[in-house]
């Protein structure tokens, strides 16, 4: 895998310039960005989420077709270790959290009631 050099690595800082810097890298290989979708086996559309918010599987494969890695290509998303610094996985659901807390509330409260008819109060 190549590296890149410091004026890059500043230029990449900005998103707009580094979708315009991944896009013309591809053209120079002569691809588009809907060619490296297609490889890969994914949507176009779903390749181009990865500019608007992190998205760990279509950053690797931007990064493989340009020879990086995702955290050379989206330093502020990874870690000094290379992990992503954010949530993985989906957003709980409220309705769910809130269903937990209902039946462990009705739980708790069963089980003092049974407690209370056990000792005669």
């Amino acid at each position: 895998m190549s590296t890149l050099d410091s004026k890059t690595r500043v230029l990449i800082r900005d998103p707009k310039q580094r979708r315009a810097w991944i896009k013309y890298q591809i053209h120079m290989q002569g691809r588009m960005m809907a060619d490296v979708a297609r490889d890969a086996g994914v949507d176009r559309r779903t390749l181009y989420q990865t500019f608007q918010r992190p998205y760990p599987r279509m950053e690797k494969i931007i990064a493989e077709a340009l020879g990086l890695t995702p955290q050379e290509l989206f330093p502020e998303r990874y870690d000094k270790n290379g992990l992503p610094n954010r949530m993985m996985g989906r957003k709980p659901n409220n309705s769910t959290v809130k269903a937990a807390k209902n039946s462990t509330a009705t739980t708790s409260s069963h089980v003092q009631s049974e407690r209370a008819v056990r000792h005669g109060s």
